[in-house]
């Protein structure tokens, strides 16, 4: 089968995929990159189904958690700052998975896109990772849309992994770089207080920012 052209918006969606995040919903694409137009759901499903039968995305339905509203961090610190309250962010954290899993269309890059656009791809989200890697592409869909600007200094685990490759050190959820300044960004699930402190310790030993949502 031969592969039909791409257009402007598919090249957003799949360098959204490679080089943003690992998985990003069929919701999520509808309203990101539909925005406004009728029948977004139905259209963005379509175009996936064309972008799925060139071999440029993987696709499956799975049981996730339904979306939260992110709107803002829950923890937003400085180097310099006291610490945050580790105990109330814990509670935030845990007390808003409320919802049951939901069937959700799940779509990520496949290797053939990966090749394409010089960036990371090639499997759909495991099980354990699915509700975690939909609320970051949120997190990384909401600085799309506030801040462009900062969006493009998105990196996001898979190519943090080829960086530090030679260096045994966790790896933070996304950084954003800006120039000379990092900051990091990290999806908080529904961390307890001392993963939170443990959080805390990593990025002030190396004096970075960081935002927990």
């Amino acid at each position: 089968m031969a592969e039909g052209p791409l257009t402007a918006r598919d090249r957003e969606i799949l360098q959204t995929l490679t080089h943003g995040v690992r998985v990003l919903t069929l919701g999520q694409i509808a309203r990101t990159f539909w925005v406004g137009s009728n029948g977004g759901v139905a259209t963005a499903r379509a175009r996936i189904e064309i972008l799925r039968a060139d071999g440029l995305v993987l696709v499956e339905r799975a049981p996730a958690h339904p979306e939260l509203p992110l709107e803002e961090p829950v923890i937003r610190w400085q180097p310099s700052e006291a610490d945050p309250d580790y105990a109330a962010a814990s509670y935030r954290l845990q007390s808003r998975w409320t919802g049951h899993p939901v069937m959700t269309t799940c779509i990520s890059a496949s290797r053939k896109a990966a090749n394409r656009f010089g960036g990371h791809g090639g499997r759909l989200p495991r099980e354990i990772e699915r509700s975690h890697d939909i609320h970051l592409a949120r997190v990384y869909l909401l600085y799309r849309l506030r801040s462009p600007e900062l969006a493009l200094g998105w990196i996001f685990e898979e190519r943090l992994r080829g960086e530090r490759k030679q260096r045994r050190e966790r790896l933070p959820d996304a950084l954003l770089r800006n120039g000379a300044s990092e900051k990091i960004i990290e999806f908080g699930g529904a961390y307890p207080k001392e993963k939170l402190r443990a959080f805390h310790r990593y990025c002030s030993d190396r004096e970075l920012p960081y935002e927990v949502w």
